[in-house]
This record gives structure tokens, C-alpha cells and sequence, in this order.
């Protein structure tokens, strides 16, 4: 390699750096603001859920204490009634008016606690689950638990449109410093120019320090490395390209038939 070649590796190495610093430092700024954004979100979920438990906790103690009522007065009606079945001639008339008061005062209770609720509960055993069914209902058309879930949900968008962004900027700035390479290839292509500037410099301060007789040979010895190292790269070239074919995928670019590091070299 000369010292022409060691300069333009220098360069393209460079190069290959700014892209891989421009793409680290775009990730960067993305992680800190999706970061920021899931605060957001957590935060507003965790208000969401706080205000409707605050607004939902009494609801559910009165949802509880109306299907208490509900079932005990059920539960009395169908004694009385029972009561009023098995009576005795001279205790007929006084059961069927207990009868009677208690199917008037559980049909009330039952009007009072649909019309509250707008639903009943089954049994004891389905009293909890019906009061924080029936109690969580009233509790998401709460003002309050309105406005703090629609708030969620647009932090939730907010994060969506976020990703959304960070993706097009990614895919563009990519494009533009990488055009068709990828970031790990950029990194590898980096470190080989660099590896090959570095080896170019050893190389002509050998050249430097020898007579000029050994000079002369070492310099063919470097020239013949350098044909089987490009000798070596086309084959792998061909190779490549060989079975992208076969697999329909091979498209001819602009640089078709171009070795070195200007292939897909970045746009910085």
C-alpha cells in the first residue's frame, strides 16, 4: 500500500466512524426519550388506577350494603311465605298478612337496588364480585376516572407516535450514512481500513529503513500480497453474488465489479 492508499483508508475509515458516531448518538437520544416516555405512561396508568380505586372503594361498600338488604329481605320473604303455608287455622290470617308485608317490602328493596345498579345479586356466595362489578361500572363513567384514563390512553398514543418517529429517523439516517450497509458491517469495515492504514504505515517505515536492494524486494513481496489479498476478495465477491442469484435476489448496482472500501461507501 502506498502512501496515497494509506492516506484514502485513513479517510474512508473515518468516515465509516462519523456514520457508526452519528447512528450511536441518534440511538442515544432515542433510548432517552422513549425512557422518558415510559415514565410518562407508568405514571398516568398508576394515577388511572388510583383515582378509580379511590372512586370505585365506596361504591363498592354501598353496592355491598344494598344486596345485603336485597338478599336478607329475600331470604325473609321466603320464610314468611313458608310460614304462611304451614299455619295453623288460627294463625293463617296473621302469616298471610306477614306474608304479605314482606313480598311488599323485598319487591321494593329489589326496585330500589336494580334501579341503583341495574342488576341484582345471585346469592351470598356472588355478593362480592357483583358489588365490584356493579360498583366499577358506575365508577368508570365517574368524571374523575374519565379524565385520568384518557389521559393513559393519550400517553399511550404519545408513546406509539414516538416509536413511530424514532423508527423513520432511524431508517433515514441510516439511509443517508450507510446507504445499502449495515451498522455491524460499517464497524467491520472500519476496523479493516484502519487495520490496513496502520499496516501501511509499518510497511513504509520498513521500506524507509532497509537499503535500497531490499527495498526494492520488499516492495514486490508487499505488491504480490496485495494481488492474492484482491485475488482472494473477488473470488468471495463472485461467490457471493453467485448464489444471491440462484436465489433471486441478486440485483446489478451501480458499483457492480468494485472492490475495495468506496463500495456502499457512507454518506457523511
Amino acid at each position: 500500500m502506498t502512501a496515497l492508499e494509506r492516506d484514502r483508508a485513513d479517510r474512508e475509515a473515518e468516515k465509516w466512524e462519523q456514520a457508526i458516531t452519528a447512528l450511536d448518538r441518534q440511538r442515544d437520544t432515542h433510548r432517552a426519550e422513549s425512557d422518558e416516555q415510559q415514565d410518562a405512561v407508568a405514571a398516568a396508568d398508576a394515577r388511572a388506577t388510583r383515582v378509580r380505586a379511590e372512586v370505585a372503594a365506596p361504591l363498592i361498600g354501598w353496592a355491598t350494603a344494598d344486596g345485603i338488604a336485597y338478599l336478607t329481605g329475600r331470604e325473609r320473604m321466603w320464610e314468611a311465605q313458608t310460614a304462611r303455608g304451614s299455619a295453623g287455622r288460627l294463625r293463617r290470617r296473621a302469616a298471610g298478612r306477614a306474608a304479605t308485608e314482606a313480598v311488599d317490602e323485598h319487591r321494593a328493596t329489589e326496585d330500589a337496588v336494580r334501579r341503583r345498579w341495574g342488576s341484582l345479586p345471585t346469592g351470598a356466595g356472588g355478593l362480592k364480585p357483583w358489588a365490584e362489578t356493579v360498583a366499577g361500572k358506575q365508577a368508570d363513567a365517574d368524571p374523575r376516572v374519565t379524565e385520568t384514563r384518557q389521559e393513559a390512553e393519550q400517553a399511550h398514543r404519545e408513546r406509539g407516535s414516538l416509536a413511530e418517529r424514532h423508527l423513520r429517523e432511524s431508517t433515514v439516517l441510516r439511509r443517508k450514512v450507510l446507504g445499502s450497509a449495515t451498522p455491524s458491517t460499517a464497524r467491520t469495515r472500519a476496523a479493516g481500513l484502519r487495520a490496513r492504514a496502520e499496516q501501511a504505515r509499518r510497511d513504509l517505515a520498513q521500506i524507509e529503513a532497509l537499503p535500497v536492494t531490499e527495498a526494492v524486494q520488499y516492495v514486490r513481496e508487499l505488491a504480490a500480497r496485495a494481488r492474492a489479498e484482491r485475488e482472494i476478495a473477488e473470488r468471495a465477491r463472485a461467490a457471493r453474488e453467485a448464489r444471491a442469484a440462484q436465489l433471486g435476489r441478486f440485483r446489478p448496482s451501480s458499483d457492480h465489479g468494485r472492490t475495495g472500501p468506496e463500495r456502499d461507501a457512507p454518506g457523511l
